[in-house]
């Protein structure tokens, strides 16, 4: 009737109708559309289960070592050599402003749910994933259990998976329509993951511009476009990243640097491969590898050559004083370029680590926090600054803490399937969306890559991110082979129907 009218209308007064029917347009176009609506539902539903399960389980977990450096840090504004010191910033911006350590958890819960609904946004807006598989990825990754854990850790993990996975979607919109603003912000939240995680710095440095380098111009008028596009990317991944190494150097001292220790760090992943040979040139003896009382041969002690007395970066230290950080990073690039596959066999020893029951038992127990108390000085930091009794929670089963314990081996399984299952995406992607699925597939793989190499213990804590990644490329697998399982369905169920119709046609 409504339409009958207008007709009538702009036939006998046009100028009426035609208000009229740019009214109805307008009122049309304010409408929210289908995907909004669900989406918003999708985001209460989260929120809600999030809420829900805080309710339950409001209690904040320890990591010993990082969780005292962040919380000390936070307080007295000093700045770690081997951790980030973004991290302790957020907290005294949100659990010092408020004086209660449950702040920080009600941010990370917040963020976890950032996260799950930048899963959603990615399989939805990219990838064209039917809501139905949507919703029910986007359910479960709200009740992983390393999701949960993490979100209760005095720990960077939660923010820095929000920060990879804010990092891919802003990549993923800059390569659908070419918006450089999406290219900025892609670099700039890539200088942010590796102030949280600096082991993220190759995939923060490498994703801006692989974007760009996917989005190659069909029509050659626009390769002076896209030629601008990716000097801006290696511009602005190039500044930021030099700006944050120049603000670290001027808090902690020394040379420009993601952390002052990296070199310690790297030169202990490496222990093994380090010869005589390569003192070369930096001053020290290398006769002082026979004073490391830990055997450098055994893999599996290079975390105590990180952290013991005796170990190697503890006798690197007695040796070269002020210069045992520069002279560590130089031993350890030495013994990567002169036995690059000694690094891949040591890297895919520790990941078969993972499969060794009794090894994966001693490092889940560290990674709950438990097997010791926080020392005293970070009992009363968190009694007096934050109002938060850590005296016993090491040894204080939580509900959350009991699921992550009891499911830890789901993470693994997603840092193992998150490879095949990205290979699967390039197999089974509609055409339209193969650049968004190999842009996808090369951060699985590169993130994969990267935590085999550059990991010298298995770690529950550092296969945060692959749950994430893994539950996405799982969903988007099932929606590209819904088609196939619809159309098998349908030739199963039209051969039953002529099987059970042959006894008729015979009689």
């Amino acid at each position: 009737m409504k339409t009958r009218f207008d007709s009538i209308l702009a036939r006998f007064w046009p100028k009426a109708g035609a208000a009229t029917v740019a009214n109805a347009q307008q009122s049309d176009a304010a409408k929210p559309t289908p995907h909004a609506v669900f989406f918003r539902n999708l985001a209460v539903a989260v929120l809600v289960i999030k809420l829900i399960i805080l309710s339950f389980d409001p209690h904040v977990r320890l990591f010993m070592g990082d969780s005292a450096t962040y919380l000390s840090s936070s307080v007295d504004h000093w700045t770690p050599p081997d951790r980030s010191f973004v991290y302790p910033m957020i907290i005294d911006l949100t659990a010092g402003s408020s004086h209660s350590i449950i702040t920080l958890l009600a941010i990370q819960t917040l963020i976890g749910v950032a996260t799950t609904l930048l899963a959603g946004w990615i399989l939805l807006g990219f990838f064209g994933v039917k809501r139905g598989i949507v919703a029910t990825v986007v359910l479960a990754l709200v009740i992983d259990p390393s999701q949960l854990f993490y979100e209760r850790m005095v720990m960077t993990e939660s923010i820095s998976t929000f920060a990879l996975i804010a990092m891919l979607a802003t990549a993923l919109a800059y390569l659908r329509k070419g918006n450089l603003a999406w290219l900025l912000v892609c670099a700039g939240l890539g200088v942010f993951l590796t102030s949280l995680r600096a082991a993220m710095a190759p995939l923060a440095l490498l994703l801006p511009m692989t974007s760009v380098m996917l989005s190659i111009p069909p029509r050659s008028g626009a390769w002076r476009r896209w030629g601008i596009h990716l000097l801006i990317a290696l511009a602005a991944t190039w500044a930021g990243h030099t700006a944050y190494k120049h603000w670290y150097a001027a808090r902690a001292g020394g040379e420009p640097a993601y952390i002052r220790d990296a070199g310690m760090f790297r030169l202990g992943l490496v222990a093994p491969l380090v010869k005589p040979a390569h003192f070369a040139g930096t001053g020290i003896d290398p006769a002082m590898l026979d004073e490391v009382r830990i055997p450098l041969a055994q893999p599996h002690k290079r975390e105590e050559q990180i952290w013991l007395p005796g170990g190697l970066i503890d006798v690197l230290n007695q040796h070269a004083g002020v210069r045992a950080r520069s002279i560590a990073d130089t031993i350890a690039n030495r013994a990567i370029v002169d036995d690059p596959i000694g690094v891949l066999r040591l890297g895919l020893l520790t990941e078969s680590e993972y499969f060794d029951s009794a090894k994966r038992r001693e490092r889940l127990w560290s990674d709950l926090g438990s097997g010791q108390l926080p020392n005293k000085r970070t009992i009363e930091l968190l009694h007096d600054r934050f109002h938060y009794d850590a005296s016993t929670i090491a040894r204080t089963p939580t509900i959350v803490w009991s699921y992550f314990s009891l499911t830890a081996m789901w993470p693994v399984g997603c840092h193992f399937a998150l490879p095949p299952l990205a290979i699967l995406l390039l197999v089974f992607c509609p055409r339209r969306q193969r650049r968004f699925a190999v842009l996808l597939a090369l951060v699985c793989i590169g993130l994969s890559i990267g935590h085999m190499l550059g990991a010298h213990i298995i770690s529950f804590r550092y296969l945060h991110p692959f749950s994430v990644l893994a539950v996405v490329c799982a969903g988007i697998l099932a929606n590209a082979l819904l088609p196939w399982w619809t159309r098998i369905a349908a030739l199963r169920r039209k051969a039953h129907n002529r099987g059970s119709l042959q006894p008729l046609i015979s009689t």
